[in-house]
């Protein structure tokens, strides 16, 4: 009986909808594993949900950096500390480690 997960453990755990009024586009200070040293300014275009725990967050077309990273895969929890320019860790959707923060609008 000890492993049941309880139903407000599994309220916790569930995916949170992101409010409109939440910013998530705009300009983001970005340094990428193959990049540790070197911190590079992109423009995040917006979000979609990418699974039950993740979200994705899409550069603008134009990023030279978009081949070569694809998409940020960002915890859904993550995602109102990333609006208020807090520092977050998350995966690159081509499968590297990335540190972003959000600096300013686009």
């Amino acid at each position: 009986m000890k492993h049941i997960k309880t139903f407000e453990s599994f309220l916790n755990e569930a995916y949170k909808p992101i409010p409109r009024t939440m910013k998530i586009a705009g300009k983001y200070e970005v340094l990428v594993d193959r990049y540790p040293t070197v911190s590079k300014t992109i423009s995040i275009a917006g979000f979609e949900r990418q699974d039950d725990s993740n979200d994705s967050l899409y550069l603008m077309d134009d990023e030279d950096l978009k081949p070569f990273i694809g998409s940020f895969i960002v915890k859904n929890s993550d995602m109102p500390n990333l609006s208020k320019g807090k520092e977050i860790t998350c995966t690159t959707s081509t499968g590297k480690d990335a540190k972003i923060r959000r600096i300013g609008d686009l």
